[in-house]
């Protein structure tokens, strides 16, 4: 039986949220400090409400990528899906509050991104064996692997859907982000992208859990 690799994550290329390897002060910070920063920053986009604040916070955390230095192609690569999900819930506000709804509709969705922005860079910045020895400093071995192995499975995932959206497409499904605008196109995207995905994201599970069995993890840490 073949099972998964985890060290097989972190040699895919070209993905989103892919940990990059640069020389930066972000990329010598210890994991725990960036989970910190990471914590700190998450938490003030989801208490900021004015949009001064919420622009300061975006120029903070361009700024914080910049410096791990990271190109602006892979930032736009890591939040292009953002924007398909700005049309979407900007839309929804418009529906409900009109004109009115289209800055809360804007806001929301740069909440939402400000949220996951200093998670990208802990991705990016952040090898998977450096991930795992800072944070057992401060956390329990299994609580540790758990976190560890959730982040590294994003860029994973992040791969599956453009590799399953490319053969889907190949195929003829209307799949494109401007096809989504379409709601005709919508069940596309539910059966020939979503559950294709949930079922490669169960069977990696499921060979993620035997390869953790297979290296005796539950008697390594008892």
């Amino acid at each position: 039986m073949k099972h998964f690799s985890f060290t097989g994550l972190n040699r895919l290329s070209g993905c989103a949220y892919q940990f990059r390897t640069v020389d930066s002060p972000v990329h010598r910070l210890d994991a725990k400090w960036k989970l910190t920063l990471w914590i700190i920053m998450s938490t003030a986009a989801f208490a900021a409400r004015e949009p001064w604040i919420i622009t300061g916070l975006l120029l903070l955390n361009i700024i914080y990528y910049l410096v791990s230095r990271l190109s602006l192609a892979e930032l736009c690569k890591d939040i292009s899906f953002f924007f398909i999900q700005m049309i979407i819930i900007v839309g929804l506000y418009v529906i409900r509050y009109g004109i009115d709804g289209i800055w809360m509709g804007i806001r929301t969705t740069l909440q939402i991104l400000l949220f996951f922005m200093p998670g990208m860079v802990f991705l990016r910045t952040t090898q998977s064996t450096q991930m795992m020895r800072d944070l057992r400093k401060i956390l329990p071995v299994r609580f540790s692997f758990l976190i560890m192995t959730s982040l590294r499975f994003v860029p994973f995932f992040a791969r599956e859907i453009h590799e399953i959206a490319m053969a889907q497409r190949l195929r003829g499904a209307r799949i494109t982000p401007r096809q989504f605008l379409d709601p005709r196109s919508w069940k596309d995207f539910l059966n020939c992208l979503m559950i294709p995905l949930i079922v490669r994201a169960l069977k990696t599970a499921n060979e993620a859990a035997l390869s953790a069995e297979a290296r005796a993890f539950n008697r390594r840490f008892k």
